[in-house]
C-alpha cells in the first residue's frame, strides 16, 4: 500500500515541478528592463542586432560560457531566433536557428542553416502563450568530451554531436555546447555539441505567416544585478535606391488619405469572362482593371536616388482608389484577386493593374417569351468609388496602350456564354443625379460612375444536339405516319408512345430552362404534343362506328364522290355501275352493243365486278384525305414556328 502512495506523491511533485518551470513568465517589472521587438511580416528576418563583445565582458558568465542571452516570447506559435556570424546571411551561410513552438506550438528545434538542417529537436506542447511573456535562455560554452570516433556520429533524442570521420578509437574533442531552455529550469529543452562552432556577432527574430510575435531581448541575467542589461545595437541594412525612396516616402504616411480633395482617376476595364445564371437572373463577371492617378507627394528626382525610374508598393502602403459595384448582390468593396503591386513613376503617376470577380443582378426580360437556348441578354454594371468622403473624377484610358498587359496577364475564360459587345462610358455625378434622383447613394457619393454595357449570348451547340435532334426526328416520324395505311392500330401505339416520351421529357425540363419566362422551344414541344394528341384522337375516331355513320350522310357522300375532291386528294376514280332491272330502258341499241362488247372483253366475270364494288370504302378514303390534310397543316405550322423561334 505504501508503494502506490509514494509513486503518486512522486508523480504529483514531478508534474508540479515541470508545470512551474513551463509557466515561468516575465512580470511587468522584469519586462520593463528589456528591449522589445515585434514581428509582423511573417517568416522574415528583416531586423538584425549586433552583439557587443566588450559589453558582455562586464558580465560574470559561468565558467566556459562564451555567449549567453535571456529573452521572452509572446506568441501563439513559431517564435524564430537566429544567431549568426554575419548580418543578413544568405541561404547557405552557417547559422544557428532556434524554432520555439513550431508545428502549431508542439515542438522546439535547433537548425544549423536557415530553414533547414535540423540538429536537435524536442517535444514542447504549449511552450508559448498568446497572453504571457514566457522566459527562455540561450547559452553557448566550451566543452571537452571524450568522444568515440568510429566513422559515425553519436546522437541521442535531445542531444546531437557533429564530428568528422576518422579511423581512431577515442580522443578528446574541444566542442561548443549550445543550450536552449526555459528560464529558471535546471535542464535545457535542447542542446547540441558543435565541433565547428560559430562566433555569434548578430541575432534576429521572426515569426510565421499570419502569426504576430513579441520578443523581449537584452534582459538582465537572473541574480546578477537588477538593472544591469545588455546593450545590443540595431544594424541597418544598406538600402538600394528604390528602398531608400520607399523608406523616405512611407515614413509617417497615412495610406487611407487621398492625395487631394478631388482626384482624377483614369480607368480601363477588360472583361475576361462571364457567366449568366438565368434562374437567379445573376451575372458573374471576371474583370481586369487598370487604374491610373497622380500623387505629386510621391514624385521624386531620379538623379537623387540612383536613377531609379520606377518603384513598386504593396497594397496598403500608399493610397489607391477603392471601388464598389452599385448593382452588386452585396454591399462590400470590390475585392481584387491576388496581391498585385502598385507601380509608381518619378512624376507621381501611379498605375495599378488588378483582377476581380463580381456578381450583379441582371433581369432584362421584356416579354414572357424568349428564344432559349438561343437567348441573348444586355446587362449593365455600375462601378462607383467606395469611400463616400472621397471625390473622384473618372476618366478613360486608351486600350491600345495597355493591350499587351491584357494579352499576357489576363486569361480569357471560355464557357457557354459568348460576349458579343462591351461598351464602357463615364457618367458624371451631376448627370447621375438627374437620371436617378431617388437613389440613396446621391446623398453620400459625390464621385463619377463607370458604366459597363455588356451584350452576350449563349453558345447553343450542345443544347441544339440535345433538344432539336429528338424534336426533328419526332416530327419527321409523325409526318411520315400520315402516309401510312389508315385505320391501323400500329399508328395508335406510335402516337401513344410519342406522347409518353414527350411528357416524360417535360417533367424534367424545368431543371434546364428558366422558369420566369417561357422558352419558345418549350412552345414547340407542347405544340407537337398537342398535334400528336389531336392526330391520335382523329385516328381513333375514324376507327369507330361514328365515322361510318358520318360517311353515310348525304353531305359526305356528295363530298366523297365529287371529282374535284378525289382529284385534290389523289383518290382513285369511282366506276359508275348501271341498273339493268328494266331491259333496254333508257338505252339505245348502240349503247347496248357497246355495253355487250365491254362485257365480252371482261369475259363475263361477274365476280370481278363484285370485287370492284366491294373495294370502295368511304371511311378509309375519308381517313386518307384527313391524313393528307393533317400532313400539310402540321408541316406548315411546324415550319412557321421553327422559323419564328430562330
Amino acid at each position: 500500500m505504501k508503494w502506490p502512495l509514494l509513486i503518486f506523491v512522486f508523480s504529483f511533485v514531478w508534474i508540479d515541478a515541470n508545470a512551474q518551470e513551463s509557466n515561468f513568465t516575465f512580470t511587468y517589472e522584469m519586462a520593463s528592463r528589456c528591449k522589445e521587438h515585434i514581428c509582423q511580416r511573417g517568416y522574415s528576418y528583416d531586423t538584425y542586432y549586433s552583439v557587443d563583445a566588450e559589453d558582455r565582458k562586464n558580465f560574470n558568465f559561468p565558467d566556459g560560457t562564451t555567449f549567453e542571452m535571456h529573452i521572452a516570447i509572446q506568441a501563439s506559435s513559431n517564435g524564430h531566433i537566429l544567431l549568426s556570424p554575419v548580418a543578413y546571411p544568405e541561404h547557405n551561410d552557417p547559422v544557428y536557428e532556434i524554432v520555439v513552438g513550431g508545428g502549431g506550438n508542439k515542438f522546439t528545434e535547433l537548425r544549423r542553416n536557415l530553414k533547414r538542417n535540423a540538429k536537435a529537436s524536442s517535444v514542447t506542447v504549449g511552450v508559448l502563450s498568446t497572453v504571457e511573456m514566457r522566459g527562455f535562455y540561450i547559452r553557448i560554452k566550451d566543452s571537452m568530451d571524450l568522444i568515440q570516433l568510429n566513422n559515425s556520429s553519436h546522437q541521442t533524442q535531445s542531444t546531437s554531436v557533429a564530428m568528422s570521420k576518422h579511423d581512431v578509437t577515442s580522443c578528446f574533442l574541444l566542442l561548443d555546447l549550445i543550450e536552449f531552455g526555459r528560464e529558471g529550469a535546471e535542464l535545457p529543452i535542447i542542446k547540441y555539441y558543435d565541433i565547428d562552432p560559430l562566433e555569434i556577432k548578430y541575432f534576429s527574430f521572426a515569426a510565421w505567416n499570419g502569426v504576430e510575435a513579441k520578443f523581449l531581448y537584452d534582459c538582465p541575467i537572473p541574480g546578477e544585478g537588477a538593472n544591469v542589461t545588455m546593450d545590443s545595437k540595431e544594424i541597418k541594412r544598406k538600402l538600394s535606391g528604390s528602398e531608400q525612396l520607399k523608406e523616405q516616402f512611407l515614413k509617417y504616411r497615412n495610406p487611407n488619405i487621398a492625395p487631394a480633395p478631388n482626384v482624377n482617376v483614369s480607368v480601363l476595364v477588360n472583361v475576361t469572362g462571364l457567366k449568366y445564371n438565368v434562374f437567379e437572373a445573376k451575372l458573374t463577371t471576371r474583370l481586369s482593371l487598370i487604374t491610373s492617378w497622380t500623387d505629386e507627394s510621391l514624385a521624386w528626382e531620379p538623379s537623387k536616388f540612383s536613377n531609379v525610374t520606377s518603384v513598386t508598393y504593396r497594397q496598403g502602403q500608399i493610397w489607391r482608389p477603392v471601388f464598389q459595384v452599385y448593382n452588386s448582390d452585396n454591399l462590400d468593396a470590390l475585392k481584387t484577386i491576388g496581391h498585385e503591386q502598385i507601380w509608381l513613376y518619378p512624376d507621381g503617376t501611379a498605375l495599378f493593374h488588378s483582377k476581380a470577380t463580381i456578381d450583379t443582378w441582371c433581369f432584362v426580360e421584356t416579354s414572357i417569351y424568349n428564344k432559349w437556348p438561343h437567348d441573348s441578354y444586355t446587362c449593365s454594371i455600375v462601378i462607383q468609388p467606395w469611400d463616400a468622403h472621397e471625390k473622384i473624377t473618372l476618366g478613360s484610358l486608351d486600350y491600345s496602350t495597355f493591350q499587351l498587359a491584357f494579352t499576357y496577364q489576363d486569361d480569357l475564360i471560355e464557357n457557354e456564354w459568348k460576349m458579343t459587345k462591351a461598351l464602357q462610358f463615364i457618367v458624371p455625378a451631376v448627370k447621375w443625379y438627374r437620371m436617378y434622383p431617388q437613389s440613396r447613394s446621391n446623398t453620400t457619393h459625390q464621385s463619377d460612375r463607370l458604366v459597363l454595357n455588356l451584350e452576350f449570348q449563349r453558345r447553343p451547340t450542345n443544347y441544339n444536339i440535345v433538344f432539336y435532334t429528338p424534336l426533328l426526328v419526332l416530327v419527321t416520324f409523325v409526318l411520315l405516319s400520315f402516309w401510312g395505311e389508315p385505320l391501323q392500330m400500329s399508328r395508335v401505339w406510335f402516337y401513344a408512345g410519342a406522347t409518353v416520351l414527350i411528357c416524360m421529357g417535360l417533367c424534367y425540363i424545368d431543371y434546364l430552362m428558366p422558369c420566369h419566362t417561357i422558352p419558345t422551344i418549350l412552345v414547340l414541344y407542347i405544340t407537337i404534343l398537342g398535334g400528336i394528341l389531336l392526330a391520335l384522337l382523329m385516328h381513333v375516331m375514324m376507327m369507330t362506328s361514328v365515322a361510318e355513320r358520318l360517311c353515310k350522310t348525304a353531305v359526305m357522300q356528295n363530298l366523297l364522290t365529287a371529282q374535284w375532291f378525289r382529284a385534290l386528294f389523289c383518290l382513285p376514280a369511282i366506276k359508275v355501275c348501271r341498273n339493268y332491272n328494266t331491259i333496254n330502258e333508257g338505252y339505245s341499241t348502240q349503247d347496248e352493243d357497246e355495253f355487250s362488247s365491254e362485257i365480252g372483253q371482261r369475259n363475263g366475270n361477274v365476280e370481278e365486278m363484285q370485287t370492284e364494288a366491294s373495294g370502295y370504302c368511304e371511311k378509309e378514303e375519308l381517313a386518307e384525305a384527313l391524313d393528307k390534310v393533317m400532313f400539310v397543316v402540321y408541316s406548315v405550322v411546324f415550319a412557321v414556328m421553327l422559323g419564328l423561334h430562330y
